[in-house]
């Protein structure tokens, strides 16, 4: 499988102040990520994580401090800004005096296209990305979510290779966010690799094939969306939990007891009530009790969270 995108080793420090005052802060720590030709790659991790800082040394607008970045095999550091590769920030800005069409045919300009081609090309991109009807509208005029399909139509009219959006699916009506993820879902059919930061856990869910965790500026962990089960659980903190390990396993077969000492019911068409309800039966003294389910939003708590639950008896 052809590599789009491969980052080794990759370091970014942000430096503030002056003299004595000097402070930096280290965004990336030695990063190492590869995205597939053709894949829509999710990012995911808490604030600071480093996801934005990424994607811009991704898109060649940000120099790494350390570490090597290749785009289909080549690298373009530090010769500029690799060709086909197209970048939507968090937080656009486009001329807000223009209206959405010459916003467009501004950036269209950018790719050199000939005059007659470029007209049929703004017209595709603004139907494509559902601007037509908004296409006389002032940027100034724009919802934030469209500017977003505004951010989105700019990247895709110069037909790259590659497309880089950070937090792009953020403030989208549900509605819109559909339409951007059948969008992103058909430019992934068409071959272009997607890699999309976004905190939209159900979207990354659905469209990624693989999603890296980021965390302190490292790759935490890669989680594969095919995996996730959706089984629901119920986890419970409870007095003697070896005791009652053995008590409920009389009922519940596949009651497990983890390292942690917390134990996982397996719901199944069960509630969470009827497990309780046993538990009061056996004498089992409950302290607390949740309902698990296999997905995202779980793998990525439990990855994110248990290193701070470590580390809690200590602090």
């Amino acid at each position: 499988m052809t590599i789009a995108l491969r980052a080794r080793s990759l370091t970014k420090r942000y430096r503030a102040g002056f003299g004595s005052a000097h402070a930096s802060i280290d965004a990336l720590r030695g990063l190492d990520l590869e995205a597939h030709e053709g894949e829509l790659l999710g990012l995911l991790g808490p604030n600071g994580a480093g996801k934005s800082t990424f994607l811009l040394c991704a898109a060649g607008l940000l120099a790494p401090d350390g570490g090597t970045l290749e785009w289909f095999g080549a690298r373009a550091w530090p010769g500029g800004r690799p060709a086909g590769v197209a970048y939507v920030p968090d937080r656009s800005f486009y001329h807000r005096f223009l209206t959405v069409r010459e916003a467009l045919e501004f950036y269209a300009t950018l790719h050199d296209l000939p005059g007659r081609d470029r007209a049929v090309r703004v017209r595709a991109t603004l139907a494509r990305v559902g601007l037509t009807e908004h296409a006389d509208k002032r940027v100034s005029q724009l919802s934030r979510g469209m500017v977003q399909r505004l951010g989105i139509a700019q990247a895709i009219i110069g037909q790259p290779r590659m497309m880089l959006l950070d937090e792009t699916l953020s403030g989208l009506d549900p509605i819109a966010a559909r339409d951007a993820r059948e969008l992103l879902t058909g430019l992934r059919a068409e071959g272009i690799t997607i890699i999309l930061s976004s905190h939209d856990l159900l979207a990354l869910e659905q469209l990624a094939s693989r999603i890296v965790v980021m965390r302190d500026g490292r790759t935490h962990a890669t989680l594969d969306p095919a995996s996730f089960t959706g089984a629901r659980s119920l986890q419970l903190t409870v007095e003697a939990p070896q005791l009652a390990a053995r008590l409920l396993r009389t009922r519940w077969p596949q009651t497990q007891l983890d390292a942690s000492e917390e134990l996982h019911v397996p719901l199944g068409a069960a509630t969470a009530e009827d497990v309780l309800a046993d538990c009061r039966a056996f004498g089992v003294v409950v302290r607390a009790s949740r309902v698990r389910r296999d997905d995202l939003e779980q793998r990525f708590l439990e990855l994110i969270e248990r290193p701070a639950r470590v580390a809690e008896p200590n602090s």
